[in-house]
């Protein structure tokens, strides 16, 4: 969409709904990263975050949406934890990288169980049309909106 472009009042409404499940995603977190004893939502966020491998801690906040201060104090807390490390970086001899440790990577594995159940409790409700509506819903955002890792999937010939 053209950012000179004014959205209807209908697609307005739609990025409100969209918008909403936010709250709905990160209460799941929450809880999944209570039951599995991660912490806190923004513990399993930078778990996540490292899933597809060392990045610096100043790229982990970006993404995470966390100030630079607090991935600091995070970090420290998952090191300490045994769930990270931090490695030097060989594009810079000045730089730090944050990684997964072995541990880090089944407490991850754990959190993405333990977050999965959760929503399927949540779901579990629904009848089977309704769960059908959803999964074609979500098909059309992926479809509509393009992600980083759709673009290098596309690049590799993967699809």
């Amino acid at each position: 969409m053209s950012p000179t472009r004014t959205p209807t009042e209908e697609e307005l409404e739609l990025a409100e709904s969209v918008f909403g499940m936010f709250q709905l995603f990160r209460s799941v977190a929450q809880r999944a990263a209570q039951a599995v004893d991660v912490g806190s939502g923004e513990r399993a966020r930078i778990l996540w975050g490292l899933k597809a491998g060392a990045c610096r801690a100043g790229q982990l906040a970006q993404n995470a949406k966390i100030a630079p201060s607090t991935i600091t104090e995070i970090v420290e807390g998952l090191e300490a934890d045994g769930l990270v490390r931090r490695e030097a970086d060989a594009a810079d001899r000045r730089a730090v990288r944050v990684a997964l440790t072995a541990d880090g990577r089944r407490q991850l594995q754990r959190f993405e169980h333990a977050a999965a159940v959760a929503l399927a409790e949540s779901l579990s409700t629904l009848t089977a049309a309704q769960r059908q509506r959803i999964r074609a819903a979500f098909a059309d955002l992926r479809q509509a909106i393009p992600t980083a890792d759709a673009g290098q999937k596309e690049t590799a010939g993967v699809r």
